[in-house]
Order: structure tokens, then sequence, then C-alpha cells
């Protein structure tokens, strides 16, 4: 298995050798490792009726990738509804309220302290304002973060069964794959040790389980027949079809896509609530670390502008493997990539395997997904 740091340093072998160089923002299809048109991907997206795009919060970028799919996916049928990590399933009325016009941007963050709670909530405001436009419904899935903290300093048994029921928190499994998954990426503080790492997993979990419960009740209550979803929450949420695509499977099991957005090189600082912890950008985690996970990262990564600005190593007489010659003076600093022999042809990332016989050899700008938020 193939994981994502890998598999794009894979993607940009593949477009050197193909393209030249990957110079502008696009999509990738994680299956196959060719390129995707925008208009390609939203025939493909037509057959879903769940799609899940993970991004990092505080990335501009991102921000504006989910708001041009919004404006396209908006005028489809069956009617598009769009949830929110960002907000809370209690904040519904001041929701309608906006949509009905009632309330402004600003007007709606106050009603529901949002700048309290999410501090780039800002960042939002270009996608609501899309949303109410287009007439698309905008729903929070997030929950308590009392809750969620308890739980990360205590453990899920220190919820009472009461409490469970109280919040439609009795069905809660805990998946394995997705546990160790999720302790890989959480750091362990000082004078905490790994007890921390498990607690603050199950909290995530449990997160993921209450939004799932919130957008699978909302989807009902529309009519299945007629439901169709946007999801957009932190990639953490999403990574290899784990953690709340999961947990809205098991109750409902609707064709789905999840899309992820790679962030740029450059680490930005962390926002929003995290019930597990945040860290300040994503852990060097060594790639053996990830070959338990036996399934793919997503279906779709879009890369943002530059991503890959390849540069062809020049051979003995000066000129690049492949025949170009390229100015390298204005090249943002870059991190070298090396393809290796395979020890094992990956299930399903068969063709973002490099080709262990090429003499290509690439520089590529690193590119994180970061950690679960």
């Amino acid at each position: 298995m193939i994981p994502l740091r890998e598999a794009v340093g894979a993607i940009a072998l593949i477009l050197s050798v193909s393209a030249a160089r990957a110079s502008g923002p696009g999509w990738i299809d994680l299956l196959t490792g060719d390129p995707v048109s925008d208009a390609g991907l939203l025939s493909e997206l037509r057959n879903a009726r769940i799609l899940y795009l993970g991004e990092a919060h505080t990335v501009p970028s991102h921000h504006r990738v989910e708001e041009r799919l919004l404006r396209s996916l908006a005028s489809e049928t069956p009617p598009l509804t769009l949830f929110l990590e960002a907000l809370e399933s209690r904040d519904a009325p001041a929701l309608s309220r906006f949509a009905a016009g009632e309330l402004s941007f600003e007007e709606l963050a106050r009603t529901i302290d949002w700048p309290r709670r999410w501090s780039n909530f800002r960042d939002y405001r270009g996608l609501c304002l899309l949303a109410r436009e287009r007439h698309v419904r905008i729903l929070g899935m997030d929950g308590p973060s009392l809750l969620f903290h308890r739980i990360a300093r205590q453990g899920w048994a220190s919820v009472s069964p009461d409490e469970r029921k109280q919040m439609s928190l009795t069905g809660v499994r805990f998946d394995p794959l997705y546990q160790r998954l999720l302790q890989l990426f959480l750091p362990i503080h000082p004078g905490k040790g790994r007890s921390w790492q498990v607690r603050a997993a199950e909290a995530q979990e449990v997160r993921d389980d209450w939004m799932a419960e919130h957008i699978v009740r909302s989807l009902r209550k529309t009519g299945v027949n007629q439901a169709r979803a946007l999801v957009i929450c932190g990639a953490g949420h999403l990574r290899f079809g784990l953690g709340l695509p999961e947990h809205v499977a098991s109750r409902l099991p609707l064709p789905r896509r999840i899309l992820l957005l790679a962030a740029p090189a450059e680490r930005r600082t962390a926002s929003g609530a995290d019930s597990a912890g945040k860290t300040t950008g994503a852990p060097s985690i060594p790639h053996a670390s990830f070959e338990f996970v036996a399934r793919p990262l997503a279906d779709y990564l879009w890369l943002p502008p530059d991503s890959f600005p390849v540069k062809d190593e020049p051979d003995h007489a000066g000129e690049c493997p492949l025949g170009r010659r390229q100015n390298y003076s204005q090249r943002m600093p870059l991190r070298e990539i090396s393809p290796e022999p395979s020890r094992q042809k990956p299930r399903i990332y068969g063709r973002l395997t490099p080709d262990a016989s090429s003499a290509t050899r690439i520089r590529a700008s690193r590119l994180s997904i970061g950690p679960a938020s």
C-alpha cells in the first residue's frame, strides 16, 4: 500500500515522463494515476450520492476549490445538501435564518458564536454565501467539543450509558484499522504517554460517529431517493475511506466518492476544534508504517498550483534525460524523491509505482494532507 507522500511522488514521475512538467493545479485519479479534467471529474461524480471533500482547514486555495465544486454541483439533481465540519448540528435554526436572508454572514457568526469555536470561520464566507445564492441547504455536523475533549482525557469509558443514549451514541464501534491509523498521526505529549494516543483516537472516532449520525438522519429526512450530499471536513476524517465515510456507510450505504485536497509545501497554522488535539504540521512517518492499510487513499487527489515543478537531472553530456533544457533559477526549494524498486506490486496503485529501470529522477515539493483534523 502506498501512502500519500510516496503516491504523489510516483504520480509526479509518471507526469514528468508523459507531459514534461505538471505545472498547474488539477485532479489526479488515484486508481489510475491519470490527470482528470474538471469536466471528467464532474461526470464521474454524478454517479455518487455522497461526496466527501477533505481539506486542510486554513489553506485558502482549498476553499476556492470547494466553492468551484459547489457551483458546479448546485444546479444538478437531486438537490444538494452541504454539510460542514466547521459548523455544529445545533446550528440548524440559525442556518435556516441565514438561508432565508434574515441573517447576514456576520450576524450568523455572532449568533452561533462561531469566532470562538472556529478561528478561521471567515474562510467559509464565500462557500456559505454561494450556497445561499444557489439554494443549497447548509447543515453543521460537528458535535459538543466538551464531550470529545473529555473522551480524549478520560477515554470512551468515561461516557455513561445514559449519556450515550441521550446523544445517540449507543452504536459506536471502534475500527481497529482506523484506530491504528489515527495513532500514527497523534503526537505523544510529554507526561501523557501512549495511553493518551489511545484515548485521543477514541475521541476522534466518536466524533466521526456523531457526524455520521447527523448526516444520515438528515438524508433520511429528505428522502433517501432524493438525497445528495457534499460533505466538507478535515482530510483526517476521510483517509482510506475510514472514519466518517465508514460510519456513514454502516448506516446508509449509498454510492460515494472521496476527494482529498493536497496542501502546498509550506505549513499553515492549525485551526478549528479538534477533539484529539492539534499539531502544527504533519509528522514525519516512515513509509513502512502505512503498509498495514490495504485500501486506496481516496478516489481523487487535487494538487495545488506548481505542486511538482519537475526538474530533470542533466546527464553527463549536459542534456536532460528527456532531451529538454530548463531554467531552474526560479524554482522553489525542493525535496528529491528517487524511485526505488517495489518489493510488492500494489493491488490498487499499480500505475503509481515508479519503473525501477527508469533513469529519471525528479524533485518534488513536500505535499501533505496533514494530521487528523
